[in-house]
Formats: structure tokens, sequence, C-alpha cells
């Protein structure tokens, strides 16, 4: 057993990564897809039962819609 060993899902921090980047450079609709894509990733993986903790991506993915709630396209 290693000392950091955290249970994470590296499919999923990879599109929480991925939201970060979209949202540090402004990338207001790939991150708008890309919190669609972690929902529904998130979904199929519960109801498999191929993630035991998901409290913590649930509470990204809230925080994730919270900051993007009122974008707006501008074009």
């Amino acid at each position: 057993m290693s000392l950091f060993s955290k249970k994470t899902d590296k499919e999923l921090d990879a599109i929480v990564n991925q939201i970060r980047v979209d949202l540090s450079n402004n990338y207001k609709d790939n991150a708008v897809e890309n919190i669609k894509l972690l929902e529904k990733k998130l979904e199929e993986k519960k109801n498999t039962s191929s993630i035991k903790d998901s409290s913590k991506y649930e509470d990204l993915l809230e925080h994730f819609k919270e900051d993007v709630k009122n974008f707006k396209r501008t074009y």
C-alpha cells in the first residue's frame, strides 16, 4: 500500500483537468461540452459500480456548472 494512493479515476480526472484548462483559457463552449461529458461519464460509472466514491466528482461537477451558468456565446 502506497502512502500516496488515492481513490481516483484517471478518465474522470483527465476530463476534470481539461475543464480547468478550458475555463482558465476562457474556452467557454469547450468547457460546457466537457462538463456534459463529465456528467455522462460519472453517471455511467455510478450505474456500473465502477467507481466507489463519486462525491469528489459530483462536487466538482456542481462547482463547474455554477462557473458556467451565466456563460453566453460570443458569436
